[in-house]
């Protein structure tokens, strides 16, 4: 049985971690998230940085507490996490001089393939944003997109998160960041909740992936003919 070279394998091995999972956004391990019942920016929950999974946040995502009420001790729940107790949401934040809480964006080169996304509630007498897209970016050009519907199913209360299929994203070639718009209903009707960012770094091309692999046929040969050679000798 012949062996594969210690470099062919660990060439083979960096190929195949490139097509697996980079992690997934919970919002459960930052460093210094607000207590349970309150929200902070999401850059103060994470020990001061904008960084978080391989990927710069926008300064308008704000962490939450699975028990945060916007009225409380009697009002609804603000919104519901896919997993723990955190999640995030759109706040309002200056934009080209104009405060808003739209178009938010998140700044990698990772391949975002899901995300889960629901209404908030706002003191019982309404939901927030009924549709979210995101845009998969490169540089300012809009490469593709995906939208979800988030219907209000349950009255006065949050609703339970769903997943938005962005698996199409990993066809693309390019992607610098993404940029998430809402379809608002009311004046304050226009947040949203969010929770498990899944990345994946990028697939490679059928090119490089040509190129890498005649490159690990090279090497094998290369160590298939000194094998011999040796063997010739001894």
């Amino acid at each position: 049985m012949k062996l594969v070279p210690l470099s062919v394998a660990a060439a083979l091995c960096a190929l195949t971690a490139s097509v697996q999972a980079a992690g997934t956004a919970t919002f459960d391990d930052l460093p210094t998230p607000p207590a349970l019942t309150a929200a902070t920016g999401l850059f103060f929950a994470n020990g001061d940085s904008p960084v978080y999974q391989g990927v710069t946040w926008d300064s308008r995502f704000s962490v939450v507490g699975d028990a945060y009420r916007v009225e409380p001790p009697d009002g609804p729940l603000f919104g519901l996490p896919k997993s723990v107790h955190y999640f995030v949401t759109n706040q309002a934040g200056p934009v080209g001089g104009v405060l808003t809480n739209d178009g938010l964006l998140m700044t990698t080169t990772l391949v975002l393939t899901e995300a889960w996304f629901g209404q908030n509630e706002y003191y019982g007498f309404g939901g927030g944003a009924d549709e979210v897209t995101i845009h998969a970016l490169g540089g300012t050009d809009i490469l593709g997109s995906v939208s979800l519907a988030l219907p209000d199913d349950t009255p006065g209360q949050p609703e339970p998160l769903r997943k938005i299929d962005t698996s199409a994203f990993l066809s693309l070639t390019g992607i610098t960041g993404y940029r998430i718009d809402r379809q608002a209903q009311g004046q304050f009707s226009d947040s949203w909740v969010a929770d498990n960012f899944v990345f994946q770094s990028p697939v490679p091309e059928a090119s490089t992936t040509l190129l890498l692999m005649l490159g690990l046929g090279g090497i094998v040969a290369v160590c298939g003919v000194r094998a011999r050679r040796q063997s010739a000798i001894g």
